[in-house]
């Protein structure tokens, strides 16, 4: 197949988070199986224009701003004669609406209906005008069939609107290499861990609010926090007013040798995120032999099995109670731990390249021949 994608960001985009992941680890195995790949994105400050990267050919247009209008002008002037056999719509920030204008086999892949947490990221008229596109997607997309990437995404997608059978699932995963080649060896005091984006969605300020109660009967535990983003600065003065900047360490960037580690080191994964897609991070943290403690929101209730991995939580007492519990009971934090490894295995990327091609040809049976 002859494929064309557009997401707002590529995975070299400095805000760069799990959609990007997605699309890049999926279809750079998909360029392996043959296919031609070709992505349009927003660019960023010194990006090249153009540029191959694991086999996909990246365009790179407009700005984070402009990116909706611009592509559609882009397609039209320079990528329309291409005749491509798929187009696919990576919906991870602005709805596109493509299948307005462009008339071939199409596919979306949402990761996750932001709602209500944009008014906690951005002004409100931008939150406002996000959440009206989100909920005109059945409108633009009610003929095309749309990946999400978990269970918890697609009901919200279906309750939109969206014919069930328009939907399907496509799993995020892990590099199953990566976390098999690094040597789990945990740390010796209790270590709360939390990687990812530092965004205000995230409510990491919830895991700090923790620590002084946790101290009291362990006086030793730690929280380490990786990653960058654009509440890091307010998220250090936060830390910093709750006295605990001791026992709280803001690592920044980290590679993802480096988050492996970190990730084998710890005790438990902390997320209380208003929102999850699924949540990458999860089940990396679960091959490392790591349970998660995470909010109970949609994507953390697909990724976190109660009970069992870990577990889904509220903010305040209940958070510093469960915490406490795995920290206490070294036997259920190993049964934990190895179910979380076991789940682990379910995800790797290979299996979601193969189903995304298995289920296009199901969805367009012509593009199979």
């Amino acid at each position: 197949m002859k494929i064309l994608a557009t997401n707002w960001r590529c995975i070299k985009n400095p805000e760069m988070g799990g959609a990007e992941v997605h699309f890049h680890e999926i279809f750079r195995l998909i360029v392996k199986m043959g296919h031609e790949v070709t992505l349009v994105v927003h660019s960023f400050p010194n990006a090249k224009k153009e540029e191959i990267i694991d086999g996909i050919k990246i365009y790179r247009i407009g700005s984070k701003y402009t990116f909706k209008w611009a592509f559609g002008i882009f397609y039209k002037m320079k990528l329309a004669k291409n005749n491509y056999d798929l187009i696919v719509d990576d919906i991870s920030k602005i709805p596109m609406d493509i299948p307005r204008y462009i008339k071939k086999p199409i596919v979306g892949i949402l990761h996750h209906i932001h709602g209500h947490t944009l008014y906690k990221e951005i002004p409100t008229y931008m939150a406002y005008y996000i959440e009206r596109c989100e909920k005109a997607i059945p409108k633009y997309y009610s003929k095309t069939p749309i990946f999400t990437v978990s269970p918890s995404t697609q009901d919200e997608l279906v309750q939109l609107g969206q014919p069930k059978e328009k939907t399907d699932l496509l799993y995020n995963a892990i590099n199953q290499e990566l976390f098999e080649k690094t040597e789990v060896v945990k740390s010796e005091t209790p270590l709360l861990v939390y990687i990812g984006r530092i965004k205000k969605y995230k409510q990491i300020e919830l895991v700090i609010d923790a620590i002084p109660e946790l101290q009291k009967k362990h006086p030793q535990i730690e929280l380490h926090i990786g990653g960058t983003g654009d509440y890091l600065d307010e998220l250090k003065q936060y830390a910093k007013s709750k006295n605990v900047l001791e026992r709280v360490k803001f690592l920044g960037f980290l590679s993802e040798e480096e988050k492996a580690k970190l990730l084998g080191r710890a005790w438990l994964f902390v997320t209380m995120a208003m929102k999850e897609g699924w949540g990458i991070t999860v089940i990396e943290a679960n091959a490392m032999n790591t349970p998660v403690i995470g909010s109970d929101v949609p994507g953390l209730r697909d990724s976190i099995k109660n009970g069992e991995t870990g577990y889904l939580v509220k903010a305040g007492n209940e958070l510093v109670d469960k915490i406490s519990e795995l920290i206490d009971d070294k036997i259920k934090l190993n049964e934990f731990s190895k179910n979380a490894k076991e789940w682990s295995l379910n995800f790797s990327w290979q299996t979601s390249a193969e189903h995304f091609v298995k289920k296009v040809y199901e969805w367009y049976p012509d593009l199979d021949k």
